[in-house]
């Protein structure tokens, strides 16, 4: 068994699509997750997406050169990191018939999903960026809750 196989090893395979597919080309879709005992709403985002904004959170208003630049510059840096994910893709403009081929699509392998503006049941409020693992899931759909009369 691989690494990558370890790590999506149950794990619904439809998630670890959207969240490939949402890191390698920056897809966004609204989506409502099942935790034990919890909800998370939110859209989801790519991990380059999670840490480029993560990077401006923890940065402020503070300037360069202080501890929470620094803190910011590692999350630019793993954003930076990310950036190719999807140029490794063989899958191109996006084929709705898929490769041509046997190959099959080179996709970054995935361990949390990432949601910006997120709400959580029983909690007031949203948060700006929430974070999960995707083994942590157990259930998902895509769109929001409709919001009642």
């Amino acid at each position: 068994m691989t690494e990558s196989d370890e790590a999506t090893q149950g794990n619904d395979p439809d998630l670890v699509g959207l969240v490939q597919l949402a890191d390698a080309y920056g897809l966004e879709y609204d989506l409502v997750l099942t935790l034990a005992g919890q909800v998370v709403q939110g859209t989801l985002v790519s991990a380059r997406t999670f840490s480029s904004e993560m990077a401006d959170v923890v940065q402020g208003e503070d300037p360069e050169g202080t501890l929470r630049s620094s803190m910011a510059a590692r999350f630019r840096h793993r954003a930076k990191r990310l950036e190719e994910f999807g140029a490794a893709s063989k899958l191109g403009e996006l084929d709705p018939e898929g490769p041509e081929g046997d190959d099959l699509p080179t996709l970054p392998d995935v361990e949390f999903v990432h949601l910006r503006d997120a709400s959580v049941s029983g909690v007031a409020g949203r948060l700006s960026l929430w974070r999960g693992r995707l083994d942590a899931v157990a259930g998902w759909t895509l769109g929001g809750f409709a919001e009642s009369d």
